[in-house]
């Protein structure tokens, strides 16, 4: 038999050797399948003669996966669960306007979920996953992600939402009364707060790339507190904890509600926002909606670019 036809015969015992491998039981995998119990008796059967192989080793008590049957087993089922993951998101996008859109907690925390009732006055429907990691587009853990960085990202369909800016920002609570003193910037009792993520992911969002790029003899300095989050930091400036760093989309409606004060010059960063999802759903009518209504509420946000 050759590889061809040894594949075809396996494609289409998946479903039994799935069954049998997650029952472990002839029995039960067949009423899962809803045949015969000597019909998964014979397929199986056959199978290992065209093989050349032995599947299962079978008593009256128990069913033992062979070696070679465990490797095809557990092939079969990833084979099953891709399928199901295949009808998901046929269904989901025959049948559905949702859109699940994956972001960083920060975003989602800062920016998204307040704009998010204008989603559904557009008629879109967003389900949000938090989710610090890259997503994985072929295992169904999103329709779409908002990235930052430099981007451009190879094997996706990646459209720029925004360019970013970064700069210094305090709340009235440590100002205590004072005017915005700039030289707090470079005062060595400021008490400096810093995203430990932004710190070393090579987005930029840094307090060494804002002072190399403003050209400050201020070089020295190690921020005094580190958060695993920048909405965890700025919610430590807020509370008047020391100066943090600021950047676009996270801290735009903290200086309307007046909970934050810029401090400083702001700095344009190589990084933005992206949206990027696979090349498929870049060709659908959710996708367009959704990045129309997204560079939108970004515009609005930021009243720049």
């Amino acid at each position: 038999m050759d590889s061809n036809e040894t594949i075809a015969k396996l494609i289409n015992a998946s479903p039994m050797l799935a069954a049998i491998g997650e029952e472990m039981s002839f029995t039960r995998a067949a009423e899962r399948l809803k045949v015969n119990q000597s019909a998964i008796s014979h397929r199986t059967k056959s199978l290992e003669d065209a093989l050349g192989h032995k599947l299962f080793d079978r008593t009256t008590r128990q069913l033992r996966l062979t070696e070679v049957g465990e490797i095809l087993c557990h092939a079969a089922s990833d084979t099953m669960s891709r399928w199901d993951i295949a009808l998901d998101k046929l269904e989901r996008s025959q049948s559905t306007n949702l859109i699940h859109l994956s972001l960083p907690s920060s975003l989602a925390m800062k920016w998204l979920i307040p704009v998010l009732p204008n989603a559904q006055a557009k008629g879109l429907n967003i389900s949000v996953d938090v989710n610090e990691e890259t997503v994985n587009f072929h295992a169904n853990e999103a329709d779409a992600a908002i990235r930052f960085g430099q981007g451009p990202y190879p094997g996706l369909h990646a459209t720029r939402l925004s360019h970013s800016w970064i700069q210094p920002v305090v709340s009235p609570a440590y100002l205590d009364g004072r005017t915005n003193d700039e030289t707090l910037l470079t005062n060595p009792e400021t008490t400096f707060l810093a995203d430990r993520r932004g710190e070393t992911d090579k987005t930029d969002f840094s307090w060494d790339y804002y002072y190399e790029e403003i050209e400050s003899v201020n070089k020295d300095f190690k921020p005094q507190y580190h958060f695993d989050r920048a909405d965890l930091m700025l919610q430590a400036v807020i509370g008047g904890m020391g100066i943090g760093l600021g950047r676009t989309l996270l801290v735009e409606g903290d200086i309307e509600a007046g909970y934050l004060k810029t401090l400083g010059a702001p700095v344009r960063m190589k990084s933005g926002y992206w949206l990027v999802c696979s090349a498929s759903f870049a060709e659908t009518n959710r996708f367009k909606g959704l990045r129309d209504w997204l560079k939108n509420e970004i515009l609005t946000t930021t009243k720049t670019d």
